[in-house]
């Protein structure tokens, strides 16, 4: 069976149309139809069903799909050994993360890897999750990091660390820093969250729901930054990932406070289901997840103590 064959039928079954497959791979339209066409003769099954709105994989096409990805990463994989045979490690990765770990993980984590692969290019794309899974299924990145996300066509995904929520405040609250809080005792509050695109926002409704919590007023800002110099200067509060807060941890231009009950939340690495990651993309996706990992594990530990000195001090 051609190589070509399955990389064809891969391109259809994950844009549903051939007009997009053909996009995809470089060919033309009559050229994937004909590709398509050998592969059912030779599958002896019918793997699509066409119509004008495009095309919707039978059955047999779903065996199928699941076993050309995975054939398809090890025939990547053979040429990306011998690439990593070589002394030097080359190439180029373009690699996708979330605003919370471009602010606490990404320089380190280039700092150290461009030291030991000079010849290597990164390119980095920061955005919300809903745009990176997107970018990964269509190609246009190696890899990214975002929050567990619902099974997509084209994309697989394994879980790298374990984060907590934070609340962030301005820094002139009566609150003490560091010391868990209860938002439903807070009364009414002004949160500045996510747009619903953002993976996290359903798990903060749901958390938001469950608890009873009182809010007067949310805020939809999908900008980091801004989110961090507004709530740094007015009542207005947010709930954030630790390992984004940790680098605050310090400072005084924001309270920080783990979430009484707690909230916590996961990230995983999502790369293509039928390509294998380059040496390059493999070793930069190795250094920025050991950063994450490490980031989360200290941000745990930090606000484990913290919180372990609030209940100790409410018992004496």
């Amino acid at each position: 069976m051609k190589f070509l064959l399955l990389r064809t039928f891969v391109a259809v079954y994950e844009e549903g149309s051939l007009t997009a497959a053909a996009r995809r791979v470089n060919a033309t339209q009559s050229g994937i139809s004909t590709r398509i066409k050998e592969l059912e003769e030779t599958l002896g099954v019918r793997l699509f069903e066409r119509s004008i709105v495009g095309v919707t994989p039978t059955p047999h096409a779903e065996l199928v799909y699941h076993r050309a990805t995975r054939i398809l990463r090890e025939v990547c994989a053979i040429s990306h050994d011998m690439v990593a045979t070589s002394a030097q490690l080359t190439g180029s990765v373009h690699a996708g993360l979330m605003p919370s770990i471009t602010r606490a993980a990404l320089s380190s984590a280039l700092d150290r890897f461009t030291g030991e692969h000079p010849l290597v290019r990164i390119k980095v794309t920061e955005a919300y999750s809903a745009t990176l899974v997107d970018d990964v299924a269509g190609g246009r990145l190696d890899f990214a990091i975002v929050p567990p996300v619902q099974a997509v066509d084209g994309v697989r995904a394994r879980q790298i660390a374990t984060d907590i929520e934070l609340l962030m405040t301005a820094p002139n609250t009566g609150r003490a820093h560091l010391s868990p809080v209860d938002l439903s005792t807070l009364g009414p509050v002004k949160l500045v969250l996510p747009s619903p695109e953002n993976a996290r926002r359903i798990k903060i409704d749901t958390y938001l729901a469950t608890h009873a919590i009182d809010v007067s007023a949310i805020l939809e800002l999908d900008a980091m930054m801004a989110t961090l110099d507004l709530v740094a200067t007015s009542d207005w509060i947010t709930i954030l990932p630790g390992c984004l807060g940790f680098p605050d941890i310090d400072r005084p231009e924001h309270k920080l406070h783990p979430l009484s009950p707690t909230m916590g939340g996961d990230y995983v690495l999502i790369e293509s289901a039928s390509q294998a990651l380059s040496p390059a993309a493999a070793a930069f996706a190795a250094a920025i997840t050991a950063e994450v990992s490490d980031i989360c594990a200290a941000c745990r530990n930090k606000f484990a103590s913290a919180n372990t000195r609030h209940l100790n001090h409410q018992n004496k």
